[in-house]
């Protein structure tokens, strides 16, 4: 009966400040959303520089009359175990498997090339970023005097400017996120404190009549928490619809090619169709996230407005 009647008063207190709810709930959306695309952003830079440095870093690719002891020759001569982790050998046929690989949604590309045009590489992924530097000016060096080098790629530059972004990005979210979260905190807490104020005089009247604290706190307690997690609700509702839905619409297009085969490389599959756990998983979070800043919001307010008798 308690229960029904704790619920019961719970509700009552977000109905009888609906602007004061919906503006409650409205800000703490925004919070939350805001914070995920952010906190989701500092996780896709950290995997893309992830992936770069996993990969190789240094690609050097071979002119067409190369043979095997030619390629050789050049990849023992620049070969620093020191610096280097792994030097990996690509034939002109592996150089097409992986090409049929890539493209394998797009047969007209697959038709047209031949293991004849594409070139033989070396791919050669150095023990650090730092150590990439080295490895890029020695392979520099032997290239000027080795003819059969017909092209140097590295992606140094692109691992540090993606490490860069990663920690503004990091840094920037960690600030806008504590900021919001303090403006968050303090609406659902003022909210709570509100509504507390309001009821003062049945509070009194309740305290007269025998009943409990826990059962007078526990309807604002249940106010501030709902508020929360209404907002962490709406908020991962608002980043998963547009996304699935882009995902569908543009299926087929260059778009969806490019950015399938970029979240395939990441191993990020969960994002190209709607995956149920990843989506429930998802929700969870922003409810776990919501509930734990409502909840606490309203324990502040709590505790400074209602006191013991």
């Amino acid at each position: 009966m308690n229960r029904t009647r704790i619920f019961s008063v719970t509700k009552k207190n977000i109905k009888r400040n609906k602007w004061l709810t919906l503006s409650t709930i409205l800000v703490s959306t925004i919070v939350f959303t805001l914070s995920s695309v952010f906190i989701s952003i500092s996780i896709l830079t950290n995997k893309v520089a992830n992936y770069y440095e996993q990969r190789a870093q240094v690609i050097v690719f071979f002119k067409k009359g190369a043979t095997e002891k030619d390629i050789f020759a050049f990849r023992d001569s620049i070969n620093d175990k020191e610096k280097i982790e792994e030097i990996t050998y690509i034939s002109q046929e592996q150089a097409l498997d992986i090409y049929r690989e890539d493209f394998a949604d797009n047969p007209d590309l697959i038709s047209t090339v031949t293991a004849d045009s594409l070139p033989a590489s070396i791919e050669i992924r150095a023990k650090s970023v730092d150590d990439l530097l080295f490895v890029i000016e020695n392979i520099n060096k032997v290239k000027e005097t080795n003819a059969f080098v017909d092209e140097v790629m590295y992606f140094k530059d692109v691992v540090e400017n993606m490490r860069t972004l990663s920690r503004i990005i990091n840094i920037g979210s960690l600030v806008l996120i504590s900021a919001m979260s303090i403006v968050t905190v303090a609406l659902i807490r003022v909210t709570t404190g509100f509504n507390i104020k309001l009821h003062q005089q049945e509070i009194e009247i309740m305290h007269l009549v025998g009943s409990s604290d826990k059962f007078i706190r526990t309807p604002f307690l249940l106010e501030g928490t709902f508020y929360g997690l209404f907002g962490g609700l709406l908020s991962s509702l608002i980043i998963l619809t547009p996304w699935y839905l882009t995902m569908y619409y543009t299926n087929g297009t260059d778009f969806s090619f490019w950015i399938n085969q970029f979240l395939q490389d990441l191993n990020m599959p969960f994002l190209i169709k709607i995956d149920i756990a990843f989506v429930l998983i998802f929700i969870l979070i922003h409810l776990l996230i919501g509930g734990i800043f409502g909840f606490t919001s309203s324990y502040s307010a709590v505790k400074k407005y209602l006191k013991d008798e």
